[in-house]
């Protein structure tokens, strides 16, 4: 006969099952007490300046920089660089053009000059001009008013290639571009994180002023050792339409995600601020078609028309990277890569940059606020000009010049035709015309070139505005 269990013993039995239970169970609920692989991964940052922004990387990421552009002009660093292989590269390009003719007939190499950038010196060459293209207005051909010009140049500092290019530039208005862009160069030394403002690229920036209209863009990969198939992209550029689509409302009319519900799992998704830049976040986990499992995390600040220190900023992690056509299960749990996602994301900030003692350095003062300086002239005083045109004027009236630049036209743009309101292409003449002197240079707190209540109008520039695309810009 089998007697009933006391309730002692079911007392003690329960308490047995519990203990079991909890040495199976309770080590996924708790917090894991030894550090998780992501802790490692990002015990040690760095900091890396991408355009006007610093991200903090895990120490042992792998960086690389692409489409560095500002003002129509290519930017690319090469390390392990030797001046042999500049010299090597020039000679090559030189005897290239030598065999070649441009559009008019004429020797394609129409002029090589030396250009100090800030603390190096390039090879600048200007060939393959190109003659004015036409365009056919009812069944009638109208000549251009604009040629085309490539400009290179080839720079070197501490074993680093610093090559600036650009195609087709409409000449002359945008041709000294690259000129422009590498005088304001400054190469920077590894893991060197600039004080001054203005735009970050690999081993580089490029100072004010600059503005809106110089169309600066970069993109920045990352990659992690032992994490093959995981993938970090942060990428800045201006903001040129108000009417482009955020990403939370692109988010809500995926017609992939509409079309494939089972496939994608939101692990977070809304409205995030950081560090002051407001934007939209996506997190979500996706099963690929082959079964595998990924993960795709989206934070973009949209940013405002026309503002530098505002531009479209777009961050993205993404696991589960395998060859082409071939997705891998992601080598992170969902926790690992919210958690690094996190510490990662949160870093992203507006650059800090430093100013002169007092927090606020004025430009030295030379001359009187009210000289006049012609086109042509050599720019007498560094700070802000006002030319006597007041209206149609391509970048604003209102520009900032350095000493020693030469006061430029302004180019104009005309009332529109029959034919520009149809086609959508605008026309503009170039003027000469007097600068007046309407406000010194100033440094505010943040370290952006800034004018005072005496000056009106635009910020600071270092040319004529860019079209949008650059490389279109013969007419």
């Amino acid at each position: 006969m089998k007697w009933p269990a006391s309730p002692t013993i079911l007392v003690v039995g329960a308490v047995t099952i519990g203990i079991v239970v909890a040495a199976v169970y309770l080590p996924s609920l708790r917090p894991n007490q030894n550090p998780s692989k992501v802790t490692n991964m990002t015990q040690k940052m760095m900091t890396v300046c991408v355009g006007r922004f610093t991200i903090d990387l895990p120490e042992d990421a792998q960086v690389e920089f692409a489409g560095a552009r500002i003002a129509g002009v290519n930017i690319a660093a090469q390390s392990g660089y030797t001046e042999h292989q500049r010299q090597s590269d020039i000679k090559e390009l030189e005897q290239g053009l030598a065999l070649k003719k441009n559009e008019y007939g004429q020797p394609s190499l129409e002029k090589k000059l030396d250009v100090d950038a800030i603390n190096f010196t390039s090879v600048m060459m200007y060939y393959g001009r190109l003659k004015p293209i036409s365009i056919m207005e009812y069944g009638k051909r109208i000549p251009g008013t604009e040629e085309g010009i490539t400009v290179s140049a080839f720079g070197i500092k501490d074993a680093v290639s610093y090559r600036f290019s650009s195609k087709d530039l409409a000449s002359p208005r945008y041709e000294d571009n690259v000129l422009k862009v590498v005088k304001n160069f400054e190469a920077l030394a590894p893991g060197q994180i600039p004080t001054n403002p203005g735009f970050c690229v690999e081993r580089g920036l490029v100072r004010e002023p600059l503005d809106a209209d110089e169309n600066e863009t970069v993109t920045l990969f990352v990659s992690l050792p032992g994490h093959p198939d995981l993938a970090i992209r942060l990428d800045t550029t201006i903001k040129t339409n108000s009417a482009e689509e955020p990403l939370l409302a692109r988010d809500a009319n995926s017609s992939v995600q509409r079309e494939n519900p089972s496939h994608f799992k939101s692990l977070r998704k809304g409205p995030r601020t950081i560090n002051g830049i407001p934007g939209g976040e996506v997190m979500e986990k996706v099963k690929e078609f082959n079964g595998t499992s990924a993960h795709s995390f989206m934070w973009e600040g949209a940013g405002k028309v026309n503002d530098v220190l505002a531009p479209t900023v777009t961050l993205e992690l993404e696991t589960g990277q395998g060859r082409p056509g071939e997705p891998v299960n992601s080598t992170l749990s969902d926790d690992e890569v919210r958690q690094l996602w996190e510490r990662v994301s949160s870093s992203l900030k507006l650059r800090a940059t430093s100013t002169a003692k007092g927090g606020q350095a004025a430009a030295a003062q030379k001359v009187a606020l009210g000289e006049l300086a012609a086109t042509g002239r050599t720019c007498p005083q560094t700070g802000f000009w006002e030319c006597k045109e007041s209206a149609n004027v391509v970048g604003g009236s209102h520009k900032f010049f350095r000493e020693g630049e030469n006061m430029p036209p302004v180019t104009l743009s005309a009332a529109p035709g029959l034919w520009e309101k149809l086609s959508g292409v605008s026309r503009s003449e170039q003027l000469a015309t007097v600068w007046k002197l309407v406000d010194y240079e100033a440094v505010a707190d943040d370290g952006i070139a800034t004018s005072t209540p005496a000056g009106e109008g635009g910020g600071a520039s270092i040319g004529q505005a860019m079209p949008d695309d650059p490389d279109s810009a013969v007419s």
